[in-house]
């Protein structure tokens, strides 16, 4: 014992300096094992940076474990195989509601189908695949599709695939038990107001119609993100297959990888706290209205995956500096300001206006909502230009809505119904589908 205790006097600093080891050892263990996470969606976009304006450099799909290097707005650095370094949204690797099992079964319509390593032509050729084959859709940008080909993922000409109602998440007995009726689309319906019926599979294509929600057509085929379609007086064009979905069910056509799942949206309930806002009657004022639409909005927008904050979660008085710089301190996607109108007397003014402040930042943004705005109850007055403090102060692209005029009783009848609120979210949340195309 003696000898032993006159070593650790003698060479103190040497068992000082195994023991920092080996306690340095535990918790860069701990660490690499706290900094690491397994996805459990079907896939997620890898982007070369922390938001959804850098490029797409591929994916990581259902048990890939990943290192996390770093954290920047809720999207993950992180480390890929190969030692490649990209980022993730942060929200979606957990998100089996929205993706687990929304991978749609596709049919290859063209016989040997070339399978490309990238949606490039000229890229490194992976294989064929059969007419008839079933495949998993993962992915859909702009004219190609991206399937899951022997355990990796490829792309094909969108032209050669066709899409289904079956999910890749359907076990095998309920897919042969279906097989008769779900390997053909037969109809789309449309799920969205103001929805276009156009002569090409183009959005610059001349509008034939405009028609609204549940409108069905018969289903001829698909270009790109286009159907072509038939309506009943036999007139044949093309609709977005973003505003519809097919047989005829109500459902939303969910994809496990979409630009508006990885969006950050902030929502601004106008006004709160102090400021009431305008007034509709007594004791009824803007701020109960303008939180009640933002929580409908929020419900139906994290529908898509997206990840939504709020400025004000209750009745709150925040300035509207604070309201400007959130948006710019999270470098959110879009920016969305909720407010009702009032004029100086009662039943004087109607009508939706959706306010912008610079056309390059805001305009496309604004354009894209106030459309979807045109289908609903209420008079659309447009899209106007305006010097508004959470416009001209946000670095994001930002739009202010004014949702009717609080103290018009036509309006009012809508502004307080539960229907009406549902339109809004619905019509603000296909707007954003939109823009984030």
């Amino acid at each position: 014992m003696k000898k032993i205790l006159e070593f650790l006097r003698k060479y103190k600093i040497i068992v000082a300096l195994i023991f920092l080891l080996c306690i340095s050892s535990v918790s860069t263990v701990a660490l690499a094992n706290a900094n690491s996470i397994t996805v459990k969606s079907d896939s997620v976009n890898v982007r070369v940076g922390p938001g959804l304006s850098y490029a797409n450099m591929g994916q990581v799909k259902k048990g890939d474990k990943l290192s996390i290097i770093s954290e920047k707005n809720k999207w993950y650095e992180v480390r890929l195989a190969g030692d490649k370094i990209g980022w993730v949204a942060s929200w979606l690797l957990d998100n089996t509601t929205v993706s687990s099992t929304t991978n749609k079964v596709g049919i290859i319509k063209v016989q040997n189908t070339t399978v490309f390593k990238n949606a490039d032509a000229t890229s490194a050729v992976l294989g064929t695949v059969s007419q008839s084959q079933k495949v998993s859709i993962m992915y859909q940008e702009n004219d190609w599709t991206q399937i899951l080909y022997k355990g990796s993922a490829g792309w094909v000409k969108s032209d050669f695939i066709q899409s289904t109602q079956e999910t890749s998440g359907e076990n095998s007995s309920k897919q042969s038990q279906d097989k008769s009726n779900s390997n053909d689309v037969k109809t789309v319906t449309v799920t969205q107001p103001s929805t276009k019926f156009r002569i090409e599979p183009d959005s610059n294509s001349r509008i034939i119609k405009t028609v609204n929600v549940g409108k069905t057509y018969d289903y001829l085929g698909k270009n790109g993100k286009w159907y072509e379609v038939r309506d009943k007086d036999g007139s044949v064009g093309y609709v977005a297959s973003w505003v519809v979905t097919v047989s005829g069910t109500m459902d939303p056509i969910k994809s496990a990888a979409t630009n508006i799942s990885e969006a950050t949206i902030v929502l601004d309930p106008g006004h709160g706290g102090d400021d009431v806002g305008a007034e509709s009657k007594k004791d009824t004022y803007e701020k109960k209205f303008t939180l009640i639409y933002a929580q409908a909005i929020k419900q139906e927008l994290e529908k898509t995956g997206a990840r939504v904050i709020m400025t004000r979660n209750g009745d709150q008085t925040k300035s509207l500096g604070s309201r400007a710089r959130l948006s710019s301190k999270i470098e959110a996607d879009a920016f969305i300001s909720l407010h009702f109108d009032s004029s100086t007397s009662a039943n004087a003014g109607s009508g939706i206006t959706t306010y912008y402040y610079t056309s390059n930042k805001d305009g496309k943004l604004a354009t894209d909502i106030n459309n979807q705005l045109k289908g609903i109850k209420i008079n659309n007055r447009g899209t106007q230009q305006k010097d508004l403090y959470v416009l001209h102060y946000n670095s994001q692209p930002s739009i202010l809505l004014e949702l009717g005029y609080i103290n018009s009783k036509s309006d009012y009848k809508h502004i307080n119904s539960q229907a009406y609120q549902q339109q809004v979210a619905k019509a603000v949340t296909a707007g954003l589908k939109n823009y984030f195309q």
